[in-house]
């Protein structure tokens, strides 16, 4: 789960800046463009005051619904609940902070913000289940290097063996899956998809690349300090100088408990 971390908060963070930001934008430009009497004169920090919780929120509710996909309870039930608590939680924050500092009252807050959390969900969720979402297919077996990932084979849906890949290309929001006979592809970013395989077996060697333990054949290092992996396969992987310790470290654990 750690490794989804990242990616979370940074598409929360820059999207709320975003968004505060062009509020911030919109609202100096009312002010700028308007005859004094028309001017809002608000103070350069509301939008952040109004939003700023989102940074909060979001992230939660990414992990939340991530948390939900995990344990197989993919049903609009479930992500309805999900997001209904958020809306309970964040009118209810709204509604107190502005009736303790504007002195405003709780029908006025209610009926300025009920239709835009709705919608600041909404939209939150379709960015999670578009960019986020990941799709936990593993059969449950007694033992990690038995488990099946369900991935796509031209278009067809096809199992393979954890134990049976190879090497894992990254390839934008897709992963390439490499075993010794085919190549598949899966929806995920390699961090995503990393973090569904068994971590005493596969080892990121390039920010582009995972490799199976058990294929590595040799490692050829090179003059500027990088090297190339070679598979029992046949294939060569890229072998970058900042992962070049973590895979020694894995190696000689490998060793001793041999």
């Amino acid at each position: 789960m750690h490794t989804l971390y990242k990616p979370i908060l940074t598409i929360s963070g820059i999207g709320w800046t975003a968004v505060i930001v062009f509020l911030t934008a919109i609202d100096l430009l009312h002010d700028w463009v308007e005859v004094e009497s028309e001017r809002l004169n608000n103070p350069i920090w509301w939008a952040l005051q109004e939003w700023g919780l989102w940074y909060i929120y979001t992230p939660i509710l990414f992990l939340w619904l991530n948390k939900l996909s995990q344990q197989d309870k993919v049903c609009w039930r479930n992500y309805l609940v999900c997001c209904s608590v958020l809306f309970v939680l964040s009118m209810s924050i709204q509604a107190g902070f502005d009736y303790l500092v504007y002195r405003d009252d709780i029908p006025y807050t209610l009926y300025y913000f009920a239709p835009l959390h709705p919608l600041v969900i909404y939209v939150c969720f379709m960015i999670w289940h578009k960019f986020i979402r990941i799709e936990i297919n593993e059969e449950d077996n007694s033992s990690a290097i038995n488990q099946r990932l369900l991935v796509d084979l031209g278009g067809d849906k096809s199992f393979v063996q954890i134990k049976d890949i190879v090497h894992i290309v990254a390839a934008k929001n897709y992963v390439e899956i490499h075993t010794e006979s085919h190549q598949y592809l899966k929806r995920a970013t390699l961090s995503q998809f990393e973090a569904m395989l068994p971590t005493d077996l596969f080892v990121r060697t390039h920010r582009s690349y995972l490799v199976n333990l058990a294929y590595v054949e040799r490692i050829i290092t090179k003059a500027s300090g990088n090297a190339i992996i070679k598979l029992s396969t046949g294939a060569q992987i890229n072998l970058s100088k900042g992962y070049k310790k973590a895979l020694k470290s894995r190696f000689d654990t490998l060793s001793q408990a041999a």
